[in-house]
């Protein structure tokens, strides 16, 4: 734009400066004021072309033809200006239009004097130069119209990323009627102006202005008559297209309508049925002259009806425009059909209320299946019982009853069957999913109808009772479960019992998310595994105490296992006939930081629960050895070592019990292991493999706790044992006159028979240690005879003779934490 405007100035400015000031007079200031005040206003449209002529440009072709180039450059400038700025407020673009006028008047002088037709005898088309002065004319109009269209084609392409034939061609094209106007209206005025003269030209300009304006005038009006025409002519074809689609549109309708995939029915405003096409008849499974002696009413779900014609009647009265809603019909034969009903009102000429529209589509198969897949979603595949989701949301929906009913009350039993995974590794899963079946089976006849039975998962399931009911009832269910369980399983031939710990909670205040609920179930239902399951226990605050005080010993005592904060204490074992002491027992003890003197009791079976039990006694049996070992004497004390059943569930039990012997130079022979009868029947073969392998290794195998568990006379024989351990319980009870030592006397006497050497756990009375002197109990340990005690203290209690050596090389690198399974 701004060289066009650059290029525009340079036009002007050499234009002024060629001006021949003799030829200017008075008609060309008339000419000039009537070209910028009056002609670029006055236009006049061209019928069905999309251009008009302007008086303006006949006006400039004027000035040309009578004055010359020059002031027809400057007079196209000052009028683009002016016209310009009438319609643009962007001064750029009105000093470039002004440019495009002068640049386009620049090239017709130019091409003029090319063709050699810019004289003025040529430009008046005076006698014999006729010919030429048409030629000049046309030149003028073409020149003109490819210079002017040509700069507004660059612009317009630049500026609407749009080719530049496109846009010419578009925009510009049918402008060039107006530009051959306007040369030819100025040739036929140049020639009546050497005819009559300029001044009579000037004195009719009134009345050619009058003509003009009815000339322009009748061609509106032509242009009117022209378009009337046409728009008839159109709306005749329309209403003829129209009645052709109106008919094909019914034709269309009534086939759709007669074999659309789904039923579509017309209704009147009382509910008749008017029309039904096949696919409805299909699916209800009546006749078409059926329907019409029916109405929808009867064929609808009396469950479904009254919100049907709500909706029916919010259509009738226009709230509504359309309705969707799944809908329940009865089949000619009975069963329900589920649909998708669509539903809109029509009008009807003949009737002042519309008619009503239904689309149904038969949605049976898709219902069964999303309550297919509802069913299994919320419900277990083995079992059949709902599942733990289902169960937390009607969980939950209860707790809210319970908040906005009074009186409604909620609790849970929660379920584990005990030793469980006995059946499945004994039997096999099939046979565990058979007991679980059963299990269900059972569980379903001790509810009450209202309460709901779920299996969480695994081997738990859980009872929900709600409503308002006495909480004697709860624990009831709970008894009626245990003696359903106490009859025997029949299960493809095998004959299983079960049982099952069950905690019971009753819901309160405090619970008020239905996680709150399950956490406090399963706390009562532990505290019954530990109080000896097969068994219910109510829960109440100190079990939830106690929980929390157990999880956090757990996260105390993993602590304290990796930090070796579990102390060994050692009681001597003496030889009863000498009274000299022969080994020592190896006792784990733990003082916690907050609670003290934590008992073995307590995080024994903790460190068993949690997986901590193999390092644990890994790192006693480690120090034991260490530090028995490092006793300066004539001779080696030996040390006993309890060994948990848990930890012969380790395939590497053996091999890492040799690792810790070979670190510490420690004799097997001086090693005894201390096992419990459980062992036997926990693990049964393998413990007699691992075992074997220790005895020949010359560790020597004590069952601890002789008589109190599991006892089986046929292990006695198979297993590699050296010692039994009597209980202290059994000791104990030798009252201080010598009676009450049968059970003793008889463990005794076993012992001989099997050639086992007996040792006696408990001795705190002089009549205790009299009595199993005189039964030739080899071995004895108790506080009557010395207490257990911490390394320096044992030290101590043997006398200043004896001093701790170095540990052996090597053990500050033992790899205890690397020896867990």
């Amino acid at each position: 734009m701004i060289t066009v405007i650059i290029a525009g100035l340079v036009s002007v400015i050499i234009a002024l400066t060629k001006f021949d000031l003799a030829r200017a007079d008075i008609y060309l200031l008339v000419l000039s004021v009537f070209t910028v005040a009056i002609g670029s206003r006055a236009t006049i449209q061209i019928p069905r072309f999309k251009s008009h002529v302007s008086v303006s440009d006949t006006f400039i072709f004027l000035t040309l033809l009578l004055y010359g180039g020059e002031y027809a450059v400057v007079l196209a400038a000052i009028e683009a200006t002016a016209s310009s700025w009438r319609f643009c407020n962007r001064k750029l673009t009105v000093f470039f239009n002004a440019a495009t006028m002068a640049l386009a008047t620049t090239a017709v002088v130019l091409v003029l004097k090319a063709f050699s037709l810019y004289d003025d005898a040529l430009l008046h088309g005076n006698g014999a130069n006729r010919q030429s002065f048409v030629i000049a004319l046309s030149l003028i109009a073409l020149t003109q119209f490819i210079t002017n269209t040509s700069l507004a084609s660059i612009h317009g392409a630049i500026r609407d990323s749009i080719p530049l034939w496109e846009t010419w061609k578009t925009k510009y094209v049918w402008t060039f009627f107006s530009y051959f106007i306007g040369a030819a209206s100025a040739g036929v005025i140049v020639q009546i102006s050497d005819f009559l003269g300029f001044g009579f030209i000037l004195a009719t300009l009134p009345v050619i202005f009058f003509v003009f304006l009815s000339y322009r005038m009748y061609l509106k009006n032509v242009d009117i008559s022209m378009r009337q025409a046409e728009q008839a002519e159109q709306y005749a074809h329309i209403l003829e297209t129209q009645s052709d689609a109106l008919r094909e549109s019914e034709e269309r309708f009534r086939s759709a309508f007669d074999y659309a995939p789904i039923g579509i029915g017309l209704v009147s405003p009382t509910g008749k049925w008017l029309k039904a096409n096949r696919a409805l008849t299909e699916i209800l499974g009546y006749s078409e002259a059926e329907f019409h002696e029916s109405d929808f009413q009867t064929m609808t779900m009396p469950e479904d009806l009254g919100i049907t014609l709500v909706k029916v009647h919010e259509l009738l009265t226009g709230k509504i425009a359309t309705w969707q809603m799944e809908q329940r019909y009865i089949h000619k034969s009975g069963r329900t059909v589920w649909t998708s009903w669509s539903v809109s009102a029509t009008n009807d000429t003949r009737s002042k209320q519309p008619n009503l529209i239904f689309q149904i589509q038969d949605i049976t198969d898709k219902k069964s299946a999303e309550e297919k897949l509802q069913h299994e979603a919320t419900h277990d595949a083995l079992t059949g019982l709902p599942n733990r989701p289902f169960f937390m949301n009607r969980l939950g929906e209860a707790l809210e009853k319970v908040r906005t009913i009074n009186g409604y009350k909620v609790s849970v039993l929660f379920i584990d069957l005990d030793r469980f995974k006995y059946v499945n590794d004994s039997l096999g899963h099939l046979i565990g999913d058979d007991l679980l079946k059963e299990i269900a089976v059972r569980l379903r006849d001790c509810m009450r109808p209202s309460d709901i039975v779920a299996r969480l998962g695994g081997d738990e399931f859980t009872i929900l009772v709600e409503g308002k009911y006495d909480e004697v009832e709860v624990t009831r269910i709970a008894h009626r479960i245990q003696k359903k369980f106490s009859i025997a399983f029949d299960l493809r031939g095998h004959e299983v019992y079960s049982s099952a710990s069950i905690g019971i909670l009753h819901a309160s205040d405090k619970h008020l998310a239905s996680e709150d609920v399950m956490r406090d179930a399963d706390t009562a239902m532990y505290q019954a595994k530990r109080a000896g399951k097969a068994r219910h226990e109510v829960f109440d605050e100190n079990m939830h105490k106690a929980a929390k005080e157990i999880l956090r010993l757990e996260t105390d005592l993993r602590r304290a296992v990796e930090r070796g904060e579990i102390k060994v204490f050692y009681q001597p074992i003496y030889t009863l006939a000498t009274g000299e002491i022969e080994s020592f027992e190896s006792l784990a003890r733990w003082e916690h930081p907050e609670f003290g003197n934590i008992s073995p009791s307590k995080f024994i079976p903790l460190a068993e629960e949690i997986g901590l039990i193999d390092r644990l006694c890994e790192q006693v049996l480690t120090r034991a050895c260490t530090e028995i070992g490092s006793l300066s004497d004539d001779r080696r004390f030996g040390v006993s070592v309890n060994l948990s059943c848990r930890q012969f569930s380790q395939t590497s039990l053996v091999q890492n019990i040799e690792d810790i012997l070979e670190a510490t130079r420690f004799s097997p022979r001086d090693l005894k292991l201390e096992i419990t009868e459980s062992v036997f029947f926990e693990h049964q073969d393998r413990a007699i493999a691992m075992l074997h392998q220790l005895r020949e290794s010359g560790v020597d195998i004590n069952i601890d706790d002789f008589g109190t568990g599991y006892s089986n006379l046929g292990y006695l024989k198979k297993l590699p044992i050296s010692a039994l351990k009597i209980d202290r319980s059994f000791v104990s009870m030798i009252d201080s006159a010598g009676n009450n030592d049968e059970i003793v006397r008889a463990i005794i006497n076993l012992a001989r028979t099997l050639g086992l050497k007996v040792v006696a756990e408990g001795i705190e009375t002089n009549v205790q240690l009299d009595l199993l002197k005189e039964l030739n109990c080899e071995g004895g340990q108790g506080f009557l005879l010395a207490r257990p005690m911490d390394f320096e203290s044992l030290v101590e209690f043997l006398g200043k003779d004896y001093q701790p050596m170095l540990p052996p090389p090597g053990f500050e690198d033992i790899p205890t934490a690397s020896m867990i399974q």
